[in-house]
């Protein structure tokens, strides 16, 4: 069964915000002018050594529209086969150029979180770097296959604070690791999913934090469990975001799984004409049983008619051509 991925991105500067330090790349389109603050597009691919990425830069000025642009452009898709080992490199350069920049610029500093889906031989894989998310929504739950990179996240993992109460500490946008960290300083470990067999039906929801500080994951489910289409459902959860105050940048990437339609189709041509087949070749089969039952001459001459000779005439032949008359 061939598949195919339903994509579409939402990118809005937000309530509050003057301007829009977000980015992605989806399928290898993305934001080009940081100055157009809001935009959705859509693309539609076979998930054949494809990816998608979500990312929420950071920094004075315009620092921070620059970082995620920088990564944006640099994204690329990874061979599955060795999955691990390409995405350490990827991110390695990513980081490097925006430190590069960072020199060049006299020290400013800048950067960006990553959150990336990779898609090949029938899998997903997730990486990111930050606490820009990925989800996974399957038979109507919910599941994050990103992992935060923030103080909040580790107090919750050590049994400190409670989910509710990180959301409201102020280790909740403290990131550990973001990508825009000289070397020397820390060196980066992108967090790695294992890899996820491919189902239509899967609904793939990668973001900024945007979202998440605004819309609980209960709302965030219950928008990606309706049959609206990817674009439908990215521009929702958007819609959701600002309405509860949009007071960062909001980036909402919605990647739904599909049967390949025109296979689809294809398929079930063929087996409208196997189909047929099949039933004809049954009613010769039945036909010809019955013409052995029927026809007093012996089976043995029978069986030394070649298939050039003139067909046999007598009761068999008879009750054949009832058979196929009548349609029995």
């Amino acid at each position: 069964m061939r598949l195919k991925i339903e994509g579409a991105v939402v990118t809005h500067v937000g309530r509050v915000r003057s301007n829009n330090e977000d980015n992605y790349n989806l399928f290898g389109n993305y934001r080009h002018d940081t100055e157009i603050k809001q935009k959705m597009e859509n693309k539609t691919v076979c998930p054949e050594k494809m990816a998608a990425a979500v990312f929420d830069g950071m920094g004075g000025e315009e620092a921070g529209e620059v970082a995620s642009l920088m990564a944006a452009k640099a994204f690329m898709p990874c061979e599955m086969d060795d999955i691990k080992n390409g995405i350490a490199r990827q991110m390695r350069a990513v980081n490097d150029e925006i430190c590069g920049e960072m020199r060049r610029r006299g020290g400013v500093r800048m950067g960006t979180t990553a959150v990336a889906l990779y898609l090949d031989k029938g899998k997903a894989v997730c990486c990111n770097v930050g606490d820009s998310r990925c989800y996974l929504m399957r038979d109507g739950a919910l599941r994050q296959l990103s992992t935060d990179h923030s103080e909040a996240a580790r107090m919750i993992e050590m049994g400190v604070l409670s989910p509710e109460k990180a959301r409201q500490s102020k280790s909740w946008h403290k990131l550990t690791q973001h990508l825009g960290i000289f070397p020397e300083e820390f060196v980066i470990e992108p967090y790695v999913s294992e890899a996820v067999e491919l189902c239509p039906g899967d609904i793939f929801m990668l973001c900024s934090d945007g979202l998440t500080d605004m819309v609980l994951d209960d709302e965030i489910a219950r928008r990606l469990g309706g049959s609206q289409s990817a674009q439908e459902m990215a521009g929702e959860l958007t819609d959701t975001a600002l309405a509860a105050g949009g007071r960062d940048n909001v980036t909402v990437m919605v990647l739904r799984v599909k049967e390949d339609e025109e296979e689809k189709a294809n398929s079930s041509l063929l087996t409208k004409i196997f189909g047929g087949a099949g039933i004809l070749l049954l009613l010769f089969s039945i036909g010809v049983t019955a013409f052995f039952l029927y026809n007093k001459e012996p089976v043995e001459k029978w069986k030394k008619v070649s298939c050039f000779d003139s067909i046999p005439t007598g009761e068999g032949a008879a009750f054949i051509k009832g058979m196929l008359l009548n349609g029995e």
